[in-house]
C-alpha cells in the first residue's frame, strides 16, 4: 500500500483551490499571498520545484485581476496546475 506524503506545496495548492472554488475573493487573496510567500528552500529538490511552480501560478493568478472570470484559458491552466500539485 502506497503512503501519501503531504507536502507544503500540495497543502497550499489545495487551500488555494478550495478558496477559489468557494467564490470568496478575500479568502482567495489571502491564499494567493500565502502561496507566493512560501519559502523555496528545502532538502527535497522535487518539493523545491513544486514550490516554485506554486509561486508562479499564484503570481499569475494575482496578476490576472478577476480570478472568477469565466472561460479564461490562463486561469484554466492555473487550475490544472494546482490540481496537479495537490495530487
Amino acid at each position: 500500500m502506497a503512503t501519501t506524503v503531504f507536502t507544503l506545496s500540495s497543502q497550499l495548492a489545495e487551500d488555494l483551490l478550495a478558496a477559489w472554488t468557494s467564490g470568496d475573493a478575500a479568502r482567495v487573496q489571502g491564499e494567493l499571498r500565502r502561496s507566493m510567500s512560501v519559502p523555496a528552500g528545502t532538502d527535497d529538490v522535487g518539493e523545491e520545484e513544486r514550490r516554485h511552480l506554486l509561486k508562479a501560478v499564484a503570481e499569475r493568478m494575482r496578476k490576472s485581476g478577476d480570478v472568477f472570470r469565466k472561460q479564461d484559458p490562463v486561469l484554466e491552466v492555473c487550475a490544472r496546475l494546482l490540481e496537479h500539485l495537490v495530487e
